[in-house]
């Protein structure tokens, strides 16, 4: 009896090792060989942008991210406005630069809840940190003197609060009036949030993130003539991302050869 038992248990084994290690191969293509690429449209509380991501997998459930993101900031008293008597231009009274922020960063997505169909949605949650740059652009104004009581003359300039009133301006001037005066103010960030994958493509990404984003900067952004121009932010953000999977061939290759020796062990059991 105990040697039909054990007999019995062993031919089981050999059928579950036999099973488990076909589908441990059948597996590794759709676990550990997608690493992703992505662009995303960024909509955030103080601005907007766009940026580009790589996925670099570490396991099932993890990958390594790396980021680079270009946005616009703006203040909240940006209101736009315009000389009806001279102009139907529209400016932003008071503003004294545009700001670009460029970042780049580095972190990790881990998956919360994985596909059961192409038709269901993926969970993961994300954080990143990095480094960043604010490039500061001045903005030149059309800014009206009257020459007699019937002409004007217009020059370009920058908004000063004391001379300059909405009346006076009839526009903007050129956006590349003042490149040669852009100043840099260095910076860092912090980005977490979670990202929803819904694409019915093995190969082709589609999601929606939302979070959160702190920036901080080593001196305030002047954005308008006032005086609560920031050196700190919290923002919220929501952007869609779409890409595509790439394979990882580096990766593969080395969890292949090691596939493949315990397959052998497997085999000879």
């Amino acid at each position: 009896m105990k040697l039909k038992v054990y007999i019995t248990a062993t031919i089981l084994s050999f059928l579950f090792l036999k099973v488990y290690s076909q589908e441990i191969q059948g597996d590794i293509p759709k676990v550990f060989y997608k690493n992703e690429k992505t662009l995303g449209l960024q909509l955030n509380t103080n601005g907007w942008g766009i940026g580009y991501r790589f996925g670099d997998r570490i396991n099932y459930f993890e990958k390594r991210i790396y980021e680079v993101d270009f946005s616009i900031i703006k203040h909240p008293k940006e209101i736009k406005s315009s000389s009806t008597f001279f102009s139907s231009e529209s400016f932003v009274f008071g503003k004294l630069n545009s700001v670009f922020d460029l970042s780049l960063g580095y972190g990790k997505q881990n998956e919360m809840f994985s596909k059961r169909d192409p038709g269901s949605v993926a969970v993961r949650y994300f954080y990143s940190v990095g480094a960043s740059a604010a490039f500061l652009k001045p903005i030149y104004y059309k800014v009206l003197y009257p020459l007699n009581d019937s002409v004007y003359g217009v020059q370009e300039e920058k908004f000063n609060a004391d001379i300059h009133t909405s009346g006076d301006i009839s526009g903007k001037a050129s956006f590349f009036t003042g490149f040669d005066e852009i100043k840099v103010v260095p910076g860092a960030y912090f980005k977490t949030g979670f990202n929803f994958e819904f694409s019915q493509s093995e190969t082709i990404i589609h999601a929606l993130e939302a979070g959160v984003m702190i920036q901080a900067y080593l001196s305030s952004l002047e954005i308008m003539a006032v005086d609560d121009n920031q050196q700190f932010y919290f923002t919220l953000f929501i952007s869609y991302r779409f890409g595509k999977i790439v394979n990882a061939q580096e990766i593969s290759s080395d969890y292949l050869k090691k596939r493949k020796k315990k397959m052998r062990f497997l085999n000879w059991l």
